[in-house]
């Protein structure tokens, strides 16, 4: 272990941040847990699985009621088939619940609040014991440590989540943000060549070993780095996430930062729990820190997209069971080994989020996110984003290819034909640009459509 690497981890990152006690314990830990079988990690996986059950059913007034509801307890869940008859947990209930929801065996001062992400939905509080907070923290920096980000490493963050920094701080949070902990941070709100030249200065000034970044604004920045004609830092590696990266996203960063990509998996409520190793297989689960299940969507059959249910195993503050995270994974077997050789399982590739659906009228569904490895739709269109306004209307919002030709909108009927039923009509709106959220996140598809078809519903809304 380097020395910068050991001062960091065993006494500037315990001193100044409460998370980071106990780190190298913890990422010691970790390290031995990646050397074992990984049935022995799934059989650990399920053991902690039902020990949150019984603290669920001790402490948590609604998971007790819940469970009762559905006639189980904590000694009748012996397999993942009866934890499936637990009802799945939303964002509502959390919005409506809280207090129910939460331990009623931890004292106020061992609590520590926080909030879910918003890209698409309104935040909702959340709660977590501070002994599994630590463990999260600790969780995130073995996760870093296989991508090649160590602690003490000098790092760019290109970030959307504008609550994570400070956009305008104080002399005293830079000496220690930017100066102790070596770390930069790059607000995606706004991008354009202006934005990306100032970026391209601090990347240079602070030489970062790597870059963190949402993929969406980091493939635009990266773009515009092997196109602008002037020098800049290439880091050792990039991490990217918070939202799918697609193969598209990832070559376009690799060509540009001649560095290897990695891709890693978290939110707001449980953290980050998985990512690439040097691999690059697919993302593994820390199976010790959450527990996943994947729910086919309606009428999407074995081997099409399902949802992701997240059953947290390191907050016993406020416990999240079967949790509906809003996101889908690609169909098929979830559990193989990598060829790395840790004991944790590898996850189906996770395809995004799954609430930006297309709902037919015969109640069939296609995931938008399934579309993003859609064949690009015709030479002259450099990007899409597609709108389902009612049921059978369609607006799909291009950016023209210098190429373009107005015979490439009928290439694109065609292709689209391929995926929507005859009754499907789409409306093309040319743009300039597609806009992005707030965060700098790119949504590809969005849906206007309620979660079910009427009955009968054919046509109209």
């Amino acid at each position: 272990m380097a020395l910068r690497e050991t001062l960091y981890t065993r006494f500037v990152l315990p001193t100044t941040e409460e998370a980071c006690r106990g780190l190298g314990d913890r990422l010691r830990h970790w390290h031995a847990w990646e050397r074992r079988p990984l049935q022995e990690n799934r059989d650990a996986q399920w053991a902690a699985v039902q020990r949150l059950l019984r603290h669920a059913w001790a402490q948590s007034p609604f998971h007790r009621e819940r469970m009762q509801a559905a006639g189980l307890s904590p000694e009748l869940v012996r397999t993942p088939q009866d934890l499936a008859r637990l009802p799945v947990l939303t964002r509502a209930d959390l919005r409506a619940s809280l207090d129910q929801i939460r331990s009623r065996g931890h004292a106020p001062r061992e609590l520590m609040t926080a909030a879910s992400g918003g890209t698409t939905e309104t935040p909702v509080p959340i709660v977590r014991d501070r002994a599994g907070v630590r463990q999260k923290r600790s969780v995130q920096e073995a996760l870093r440590i296989w991508a090649g980000l160590r602690p003490g490493d000098a790092v760019l963050y290109l970030w959307g989540a504008q609550g994570d920094f400070a956009e305008h701080p104080s002399w005293k949070w830079r000496l220690y943000d930017q100066t102790l902990m070596r770390r930069r941070w790059l607000p995606t709100s706004r991008l354009d060549d202006e934005v990306f030249e100032r970026y391209r200065l601090q990347l240079n000034e602070l030489k970062p070993r790597v870059i963190v970044a949402y993929p969406t604004p980091l493939q635009l920045f990266s773009e515009y780095l092997k196109q602008c004609g002037k020098p800049y830092w290439r880091p050792r590696s990039a991490i990217c996430t918070a939202e799918a990266l697609t193969p598209e996203a990832r070559a376009t960063m690799e060509r540009a930062l001649e560095c290897r990509v990695f891709e890693q998996y978290g939110s707001r409520e449980f953290s980050l729990v998985a990512g690439e190793c040097e691999k690059h297989t697919r993302l593994h689960l820390n199976p010790h820190a959450a527990y996943f299940e994947f729910a086919p969507l309606p009428g999407a059959g074995p081997d099409g997209p399902h949802e992701v249910l997240v059953t947290d195993l390191l907050n016993y503050g406020m416990p999240l069971l079967r949790y509906r995270i809003n996101d889908c994974a690609a169909g098929g077997r979830w559990d193989e080994q990598c060829p790395c050789g840790r004991g944790f399982p590898l996850l189906p590739p996770i395809l995004g989020r799954s609430g930006d659906v297309f709902r037919l009228p015969d109640g069939s569904v296609i995931p938008g996110v399934a579309l993003n490895r859609m064949p690009r739709l015709a030479p002259g269109i450099a990007k899409i984003q597609m709108i389902q306004e009612t049921w059978t209307e369609f607006r799909l919002r291009f950016v023209p290819a210098a190429s373009f030709e107005p015979s490439d909108l009928d290439a694109a009927r065609i292709t689209l034909a391929k995926f929507f039923p005859p009754e499907t009509h789409w409306n093309f709106e040319q743009v300039e640009e597609i806009p992005r959220e707030p965060s700098g996140k790119t949504r590809f598809c969005i849906s206007r459509v309620a979660a079910a078809a009427p009955q009968g519903a054919a046509h109209g809304d």
